[in-house]
C-alpha cells in the first residue's frame, strides 16, 4: 500500500469535494449548510493559499483518501480544517500524516497554536484530537454545525 500526502492542485477539487460531501452525509450534515468554508473546496488551491494557508490531501494507492488544511483565524493562530478521511481508510495512519504535515507547516510560518471545531458525533475525530495534544476549548467553535472546539500549543 502506498500513502501519499501532497498539496492539493486544482485537478483534485472535484474529488475532493466528493469526499468532503460523502463524510458529512455520513454524519447527518450537507456540504454547505451551516459552514461557510465548505464554499472555499470549489477554489482550491487559491482559496486558502492566497489567505496564507494550505491545504493537502491523502491518497492511497493513487486514489483520494482524506484532506486537511490549515488557515489562519489570528497571529500566530491557525484553523485546521476539513480534516476528513473515508471510512475505508480510517485507522491506517492518514490522520496523524495528515496533522504532521499541518503542524509542521504551521511552526515553519510562526504558527503557535492550532485550533478546530468538529461535531460531537464524530467520537474517533475527538478522540484523535485529544490522543494528539489538542484541549477542549468551546471559544474556537466558529461553524454553525459545529458543537466542540479544541486548541493545542505547537
Amino acid at each position: 500500500m502506498e500513502i501519499v500526502v501532497r498539496p492539493v492542485e486544482r485537478a483534485d477539487v472535484p474529488a475532493v469535494v466528493e469526499l468532503v460531501r460523502d463524510v458529512l452525509a455520513e454524519f447527518g450534515l450537507e456540504f454547505g449548510k451551516g459552514s461557510p468554508t465548505d464554499a472555499q473546496l470549489l477554489e482550491l488551491p487559491d482559496a486558502y493559499a492566497a489567505r496564507g494557508g494550505a491545504f493537502w490531501i491523502a491518497t492511497v494507492d493513487g486514489r483520494l483518501a482524506g484532506t486537511c488544511g490549515v488557515f489562519p483565524v489570528a497571529p500566530e493562530v491557525y484553523e485546521l480544517r476539513k480534516m476528513y478521511l473515508l471510512p475505508s481508510t480510517r485507522g491506517l495512519g492518514l490522520g496523524k500524516r495528515l496533522l504532521d504535515v499541518a503542524v509542521e507547516w504551521t511552526s515553519a510560518r510562526g504558527g503557535t497554536h492550532l485550533v478546530l471545531d468538529t461535531i460531537d458525533a464524530m467520537a474517533r475525530a475527538i478522540a484523535f484530537y485529544e490522543a494528539n495534544g489538542f484541549v477542549r476549548d468551546d471559544a474556537q467553535i466558529r461553524g454553525a454545525r459545529c458543537t466542540r472546539g479544541y486548541a493545542r500549543r505547537l
